[in-house]
Formats: structure tokens, C-alpha cells, sequence
């Protein structure tokens, strides 16, 4: 009889330790892992997700954040820093489920490669090479199966910067188009104005509703309540492509309630 009691206890606790490792394993699965990578711009919205997830429950304990973003980078100076390169690190670090891409505010100049190749802003030359190096950031990001939103650059106060960040924004959507690849999504930017050419505004209404200034003094960036606004409008396009994935997720959470 003591023999078969050991036998049911022994028994027991390995039922219960598979049982904690399922549910471990299960919980590693769920966990949704969101790298941002960029410049500046990226940052911010790191920072506004941040905020964003905090506030609802069903995301909270569920999605992890990786900030990996630098202010004052681009893609035309890899001797500064190198995305490209960077970007297998990110994998290898963070193992991302899908790396969020913010890049282009630093690009208004000429390209000079490793080998110091030089190719001068506003050639064709520069646009073919440009469009390579995005597709290059984007197969490094998708090295560990992760996948991609490349979300574009916002609408700027200042014409010159605007006519850039218009034409960087249609760079970066055919180079992503090119690649035929389902798990890399280009991202229309957050826009303030709903039809027609979006216009650059400096106040505008928050996540809730209350109308705040939404842009930095510097017509670029976004203020606080101004990123909160955009990771919004991001958090939207993740749950879609997660969703488009197989992956479980709902941004706000009362969405996963009303189902």
C-alpha cells in the first residue's frame, strides 16, 4: 500500500509540474513582442504604446516592448550608425513578433556607403539606393520570421521638409511593395486631417477627445498627448496585421469584451 501511495504522489507531482510547464509554454506563445526601430519619431512612439498598453488590462501583462530606437539616425550615414547592420541585433536580442520601422527624418542628405560610395540626394541614383537600403533594413528585421510595419513619416510645417518626407513616404511604400512579402506591411502615417491632403495643425484632439496641442514647437515631432494620438492610430494597425497573423489581440481591449 505505501508503495502504491508513493507510486499516486509521484504520480501527482509530475502531473502538476507538466502542467506548470504547459501553461509557462502557453504564456511564452501568447506574448506578443514589439521592437521600434528608427530614429526619433520611433522613439515617441515607443514612449506613446508605453503609455497606451499600460492602461488596458487584456495588453498590460501580454506585450512587451522594445525600445531600440536612435534619435539622430537614418539611413544614409552607416558609418554614423548602421541600421542595417543593427537590425540582426535587435532579432538576436529582442526576438521580436514584429519590429515597428520610423526612419527618414535624418535622410535629407547625401548617401555615403561603407565603401564611401556617394550618391547625391535627389538623383535617381539615390532614390534606387535608398530604396535598396530600406529593403535591406526590412530582410534584416525579418531574419528571426518576425515581421514588419514600416509606418510613414507625418505630415512637417515646413514645405521643403514636407515635399522630402512625401517623397521618402512613397520610396518606402514601393520598396515594401516589392518585396512581396506578407508578414511586411507599409503603414499610411496618423493623419490629422480625415480627407483631401492631410495639413499640418499644432493642436488637435487627444485620445480623449479634448483638444491639446498635438505637435512639437519644432513642426516635427509630437507633444506627449500628440504620440499618444499616433501609437493609437499604430496600436490599430498592429492588432490588424496580428490578427491577419493568426495572432489573438485587441486594441482597445473593450473591442475583445464586445465579442
Amino acid at each position: 500500500m505505501e508503495a502504491g501511495s508513493l507510486s499516486r504522489r509521484t504520480f501527482m507531482g509530475a502531473l502538476a509540474t507538466l502542467t506548470l510547464a504547459g501553461h509557462s509554454a502557453a504564456a511564452a506563445d501568447d506574448e506578443i513582442r514589439i521592437a521600434f526601430v528608427g530614429d526619433s519619431l520611433s522613439d515617441g512612439m515607443w514612449g506613446g504604446a508605453t503609455r497606451l498598453i499600460a492602461r488596458e488590462s487584456c495588453l498590460a501583462s501580454r506585450i512587451k516592448l522594445g525600445r531600440f530606437a536612435e534619435n539622430g539616425t537614418g539611413l544614409t550615414r552607416p558609418a554614423k550608425f548602421d541600421w542595417v547592420g543593427e537590425a540582426r541585433t535587435v532579432v538576436g536580442k529582442f526576438k521580436p513578433t514584429v519590429s515597428v520601422v520610423s526612419i527618414g527624418l535624418n535622410d535629407r542628405q547625401s548617401i555615403v556607403d561603407a565603401s564611401r560610395a556617394r550618391f547625391d540626394l535627389g538623383t535617381p541614383a539615390w532614390r534606387a539606393r535608398y530604396t535598396e537600403l530600406s529593403q535591406a533594413l526590412v530582410r534584416n528585421l525579418r531574419s528571426g520570421n518576425a515581421g514588419v510595419l514600416w509606418i510613414g513619416l507625418p505630415v512637417l510645417r515646413d514645405k521643403q521638409s514636407q515635399d522630402d518626407a512625401a517623397e521618402k513616404n512613397a520610396i518606402f511604400a514601393e520598396a515594401l511593395r516589392q518585396l512581396n512579402d506578407p508578414k511586411v506591411r507599409y503603414v499610411e502615417p496618423w493623419r490629422q486631417t480625415r480627407s483631401g491632403p492631410d495639413l499640418f495643425q499644432p493642436y488637435g484632439a487627444d485620445v480623449r477627445g479634448v483638444q491639446v496641442q498635438l505637435r512639437a514647437p519644432d513642426g516635427i515631432h509630437f507633444t506627449s498627448a500628440g504620440y499618444d494620438v499616433v501609437s493609437a492610430h499604430l496600436l490599430r494597425e498592429t492588432t490588424a496585421f496580428m490578427q491577419g497573423q493568426g495572432l489573438a489581440m485587441a486594441y482597445p481591449c473593450q473591442q475583445q469584451a464586445q465579442r
